[in-house]
């Protein structure tokens, strides 16, 4: 009797698995390369986040994905607003800094010709994602990051934003 329930346990384990795996890869022409939580840059720091002005999208029903940056640490986050697990969330980041002719509000065209993105996340059933470094001091380079969150319509990415702060 328990190798049955333990094999049933890893049967529906894997099938999930491949359920979220397949889900993960049809975020379509939004997403760059997909990153895993360990390859966030951080889990949580405690710090003041507000959120960016101009970099929140409407996703309906009274919701709203908003970046969150934080004010002292140099990180940022996705938010969905107010909270839903009915929703994923993740933040994308260029791959590398953004060249100071950019505006505060680049375009996708505009990063992608600057190295690209990552994607951290996306995270199921929760109204936040994991944090990703919007300005590394130690090397003076500010990333471009925005915030975006999937439900039952599609995908959906607010603006781009370079903090410069």
């Amino acid at each position: 009797m328990t190798y049955k329930n333990t094999t049933s346990k890893r049967f529906m384990k894997v099938l999930f698995a491949v359920v979220i795996g397949a889900a993960a890869t049809t975020a379509g022409p939004i997403s760059a390369a997909h990153a895993t939580t360990g390859e966030c840059d951080k889990t949580w720091v405690p710090d003041y986040y507000k959120e960016v002005g101009g970099a929140d999208i409407y996703l309906g029903n009274a919701r709203f994905v908003k970046l969150m940056n934080g004010g002292a640490f140099n990180y940022s986050y996705a938010q969905i607003s107010p909270s839903d697990s009915g929703y994923t969330v993740w933040v994308d980041r260029s791959l590398q800094g953004m060249p100071s002719s950019l505006p505060m509000f680049p375009t996708t065209e505009q990063v992608q010709a600057n190295g690209g993105w990552k994607q951290c996340g996306p995270f199921y059933s929760s109204s936040s994602s994991n944090l990703v470094m919007n300005w590394n001091t130690d090397q003076q380079r500010h990333y471009a990051v925005r915030a975006c969150a999937r439900n039952a319509l599609g995908s959906f990415c607010g603006n781009w934003y370079i903090d410069r702060s």
